[in-house]
């Protein structure tokens, strides 16, 4: 085990206070959304030439007639 690693336990297994919270919660946030912005970047050229899917409509079979019952 490197020292290296004992810090990163350290780090992990220590109470953080809000600020330190909030500032890796923005981190995240922007690391999820460059990931994003390089994923839609990527697929855009491909949801361009897909042709757009038009729902299509259910068509159920005729239901069979009601017939009343015989009165004998």
């Amino acid at each position: 085990m490197m020292p290296y690693d004992n810090y990163q336990l350290y780090q992990v297994e220590r109470a953080k206070s809000p600020a330190e919270i909030r500032h890796a919660d923005e981190q995240a946030g922007r690391l999820a959304s460059a990931a994003s912005s390089l994923v839609r970047g990527i697929t855009r050229p491909w949801r361009a030439r897909r042709r757009p899917v038009r729902p299509r409509r259910a068509t159920c079979p005729p239901s069979p007639p009601v017939l009343a019952p015989n009165e004998d």
